[in-house]
């Protein structure tokens, strides 16, 4: 565990493996969002954020160590494509609920958590589509829900790629493996913590955060999942 700054917080050491955002031409604010799976321990993923406002678009996409997350998969008996795509629908189905006060009938958060993890498990069923990384075409595969996306692709040696988006398309995505990470206001060879994501999105976001993407009721999608609806 590496110890950071005073009162010794704890930090996680800089990803081992290489990083991906979206390509340079895409426009937009772009910040570090999250990392794990737990602070202080070996970096497994990271996911950066991307929001363009102006075109009603939402990215966040994860880069996930291959070698970690197989192995990890290989010791809970499980896929490792089911975990990396599970994770994309768990977060697209975060990504697409109302805001509070729209009511949230009993049993439904329930039901979104298990038809994400069912998705995952059906990943193979998702529809093919193709994206650009550093400039090569690569397979992914997609599924739409509540008005928004989740995908992945396997077709890199060394990592997976998933992204979850609100707006947009899932498929033509153009991604690049990043040599520095300015753009995203952090420095891919720093500890990561907490301060690091908050430092990044207070950079992107200097007049505060701007959260356009949330919505105020429930999709039609959702609605035909909640309890007693025919």
């Amino acid at each position: 565990m590496i110890r950071s700054g005073s009162g010794e917080v704890p930090a996680s050491p800089p990803a081992g493996f290489a990083l991906f955002g979206l390509d340079a031409a895409w426009p937009g604010t772009r910040w570090l969002d999250s990392f794990g799976d737990a602070v202080g321990d070996e970096v497994r993923w990271i996911r950066l954020a991307h929001s363009n406002s102006a075109a009603g678009e939402l990215m966040l996409l994860s880069t996930h160590s291959r070698p970690l997350a197989d192995a990890d998969a290989a010791r809970g008996g499980e896929a490792a494509l089911e975990s990396v795509s599970s994770r994309a629908a768990f977060t697209l189905v975060n990504l697409t609920l109302p805001e509070r006060p729209a009511p949230r009938p009993e049993g439904l958060i329930r039901v979104l958590v298990n038809l994400a993890d069912e998705r995952g498990r059906r990943h193979a069923e998702w529809t093919p589509v193709t994206w650009r990384v550093d400039g090569l075409a690569v397979p992914a595969w997609a599924w739409e829900f509540a008005g928004g996306w989740a995908a992945f692709t396997d077709g890199l040696d060394d990592v997976y790629l998933a992204v979850s988006g609100l707006g947009g398309s899932p498929d033509g995505l153009a991604l690049t493996r990043l040599r520095e990470a300015s753009a995203y206001h952090f420095d891919l060879e720093q500890p990561l913590d907490g301060r690091a994501i908050r430092a990044s999105s207070a950079a992107a976001w200097p007049d505060g955060e701007e959260i356009w993407w949330e919505r105020a009721a429930w999709h039609t999608d959702q609605v035909r999942l909640m309890p007693g609806h025919a």
